[in-house]
């Protein structure tokens, strides 16, 4: 019988260490999160000020795991305006994975920006068409946006 109890409880503990809104697929951006307590309902969204636009979005597939990694993954989403964003950590105040008026931002800014350009070098030299990561040393990333880490306020 314990041989039957081991997995099940390993199973819920690995289930309760994550925060899921889907699945990540492409897992385009993916960093560590430090600071933030385990049981704050958090989730991510990406939001920025592009074209006369506020722009939060908060529905594409996430992973928050506090506990076997200290980090996360993230999918861009597809459909917001070129400009630059930057991913923010909310606690969900109404628990539907989206990111809306009501919840409160936890993370702190990182200095990055995410760079969804039409063309290359848009928004700042060095990207190209796509996503980037832009650092605040001016370093772009436009293949692998690692490195991505979030803070608690």
């Amino acid at each position: 019988m314990n041989k039957f109890l081991i997995p099940l409880a390993l199973g819920t503990l690995t289930l309760s260490a994550c925060t899921l809104a889907g699945n990540p697929t492409k897992k385009d951006v993916t960093g560590q999160i430090r600071g933030f307590a385990a049981n704050q309902n958090l989730g991510l969204a990406l939001v920025g000020f592009n074209d006369g636009k506020y722009t939060a979005d908060g529905t594409e597939s996430q992973v928050i795991d506090k506990f076997l990694t200290g980090g996360f993954a993230l999918d861009l989403p597809s459909n917001v305006p070129y400009g630059t964003y930057r991913v923010i950590v909310f606690r969900d105040a109404n628990n539907n994975n989206r990111y809306d008026a009501g919840d409160t931002v936890l993370s702190k800014d990182n200095g990055k920006r995410l760079a969804l350009a039409q063309n290359d070098n848009q928004f700042f030299a060095g990207t190209k068409k796509g996503w980037n990561l832009v650092s605040s040393d001016g370093n772009v990333q436009t293949t692998v946006l690692n490195n991505y880490d979030l803070d608690a306020q």
